[in-house]
């Protein structure tokens, strides 16, 4: 049966409608997935943002390391470095030269060590074994004062408040401010707050020394002055003369103005004797 105008007109419309209907779908969910994609991009962007603010300085830090690093091995390079911690040490430097560094100690050479001279600093204490170079002087920066040495053997201390230098062997220059002290084997220079630039000599070394009827306690007084020592003796015979010329070590000739006395040394430690 033929539909009437007005049956068709509705189905028509409703047709219509419906198609409408599932274009407005297409066309929001194509709204939306544009919008979605929008707000991803943004983000993305803001992601990027937040990962440049924090990589930006980090990477300027790493640099900034590097750059302090590459400084710090340029110094490093230019100077060799000898240094103890809590044990002492033997190295051997690069002239041959023998150092045997106390706990603490360093010893810090320029790169050009060896070349035109041998120059150092020096922190702490130390004995050296220098090789022989009449060309090229052994010169130690000790802070408060200087030594230089051709080849010898010697033992430095810089560290104590006392301030030390004992040859072995060979010969050594000191300078400290405007005085020059020169060293033999077996000579000793110290320097302190109660006795500035003080030289005197090792127990071992052979000294001769002139008495004409002087007192016992000043012939042991001149004794204590040239070995730095402390002796000790019963009073009752300070008072007694001793005459004559002697030439010995320390021991030899406390033993010879001793003998008329019936006295003995004997040493309690290196710094102190008594006489019984």
């Amino acid at each position: 049966m033929p539909m009437s105008l007005e049956e068709e007109f509705e189905k028509n419309w409703k047709s219509v409608s419906e198609e409408q209907n599932r274009m407005d779908d297409i066309t929001d969910r194509k709204t939306w997935a544009g919008i979605e994609k929008k707000i991803q991009k943004k983000k993305s962007v803001k992601k990027l943002y937040w990962a440049a603010a924090v990589l930006i300085p980090l990477f300027m830090l790493l640099a900034v390391f590097r750059m302090a690093d590459s400084e710090e091995g340029a110094k490093t390079v230019d100077q060799y470095v000898y240094e103890t911690l809590e044990r002492g040490k033997s190295f051997r430097l690069p002239d041959g030269s023998i150092v045997e560094l106390n706990p603490y100690s360093k010893l810090t050479l320029d790169k050009g060590f060896g070349d035109k001279d041998r120059k150092m600093v020096f922190m702490g204490q130390g004995k050296f074994n220098v090789a022989k170079d009449k060309e090229k002087p052994f010169r130690i920066n000790a802070g408060a004062f200087n030594v230089q040495v051709l080849g010898t053997q010697f033992f430095l201390d810089q560290k104590s408040i006392t301030k030390k230098v004992e040859l072995f062997e060979g010969k050594v220059k000191i300078e400290h401010g405007k005085i020059v002290t020169y060293l033999l084997p077996k000579e000793i220079w110290m320097n302190d707050p109660q006795r500035l630039d003080y030289h005197y000599y090792h127990p071992e070394k052979q000294r001769s020394f002139t008495f004409d009827r002087s007192d016992y306690s000043e012939a042991i007084k001149q004794l204590e002055n040239t070995y730095n020592i402390s002796i000790t003796y019963p009073a009752q015979f300070k008072h007694k003369k001793v005459s004559g010329a002697f030439t010995g070590n320390l021991k030899e000739v406390l033993s010879v103005i001793s003998f008329p006395f019936n006295l003995k040394p004997e040493n309690i430690n290196e710094k102190e004797i008594i006489l019984k």
